[in-house]
């Protein structure tokens, strides 16, 4: 089968070739990929900024229907549609698997980086990694399942956002336009901002739902802001570029006592303000990837239609087209790239 492998570093060696196809073993399910998402992480493993155990076939955000079960496999049947967890491997003994945070267990192992991954025409799974999709999800849009179980880990279970509260969402790409919908399915008041080459993607937060977006090249940019919360300040912050400025940003229009949520990575080490944070008296709050619960919740979003993920489809590529398809998410041309393992 075609796939597309992270062989040995440098980017050079990255490539599409012909593996062996996977083989359900009993308590496992064969899934024929139907799209996979490409996302910071695989960028960062083509580019050597993320560990892998290359060879290793890449990609985690995905969706797909069952085409084998294994003998002890008992919740699902071929042709269910299916996601799954990307922490399909742990010891499943220490404090943190007890907890049920897989992602924390040292002994972990993600599907795309630490084994096969879904960039390729067949995944094989644990049966209890997999979740069923909703009926009224398309697969296009439950390949976005994963990033969107990211947001809520970070915003409902790690962090807080309640009703009535004023939320700044800064950084308008495809992670901050879930961030800006899980905080307003909330009940909360988000505003997000950008810059001037995020024109269109700020169209479409208002079109999603935000009560207000701000260019930050504006000169007025904190003034308008201020006023929005009647110069209180923002409750909630959530870092969604991953750029330093934006964290300024975040941390400088949050009011006293209030929430830092960060979703962004930054790839590298930088400046923080840690002394205005302790004198502000604020609270921080992340997430390192999803968890169990993160997916059921993310799934009941998708279903009851409290997130559309819809707008996000941006682009749909063949695998073939991979090298094109990654120069897309790294130009960030659109919103999410949708790799297509089997040509569909």
């Amino acid at each position: 089968m075609k796939a597309l492998v992270k062989k040995f570093p440098g980017i050079e060696g990255v490539c599409l070739e012909e593996i062996e196809e996977p083989a359900a073993k009993a308590h496992e399910i064969k899934v024929k990929v139907h799209a996979a998402g490409i996302c910071g992480t695989d960028l960062h493993i083509i580019h050597d900024e993320y560990p892998c155990n290359a060879p290793v076939v890449m990609g985690h955000e995905y969706s797909g229907v069952v085409v084998e079960v294994g003998e002890e496999v008992d919740r699902f049947k071929v042709g269910n549609r299916v996601v799954s967890l990307t922490a399909v491997e742990t010891c499943g003994a220490c404090t943190y698997c007890n907890q049920g945070l897989l992602m924390l267990c040292n002994e972990r192992k993600s599907i795309g980086s630490g084994v096969d991954g879904a960039f390729a025409e067949y995944i094989v799974i644990p049966e209890k990694a997999a979740y069923k999709i909703p009926e009224s999800v398309t697969l296009d849009e439950a390949a976005l399942t994963e990033p969107l179980a990211c947001a809520v880990r970070c915003i409902m279970e790690r962090g807080r956002v309640d009703a009535g509260e004023f939320v700044f969402v800064s950084g308008p790409g495809t992670i901050g336009l879930l961030a800006l919908q899980v905080a307003k399915a909330n009940g909360a008041n988000v505003v997000v901002v950008g810059t001037s080459r995020d024109e269109k993607r700020l169209d479409l937060a208002l079109e999603l739902g935000a009560m207000a977006v701000v260019n930050m090249e504006d000169q007025d940019a904190e003034e308008q802001l201020m006023k929005l919360t009647n110069k209180k300040g923002f409750d909630v912050a959530i870092e969604c570029a991953g750029v330093s400025v934006s964290l300024h940003n975040c941390i400088h229009l949050l009011r006293k006592q209030g929430l830092l949520i960060q979703m962004g990575l930054f790839g590298k080490k930088i400046e923080v303000d840690s002394d205005l944070m302790v004198m502000k008296e604020l609270n921080y709050a992340n997430g390192f990837a999803t968890e169990p619960t993160s997916w059921e919740v993310a799934l009941r979003l998708l279903e009851y239609k409290h997130v559309d993920v819809s707008r996000l489809l941006s682009n749909k590529l063949s695998i073939d087209n991979w090298k094109e398809a990654v120069r897309l998410a790294e130009q960030k041309i659109g919103y999410k790239t949708l790799l297509l393992p089997n040509g569909e």
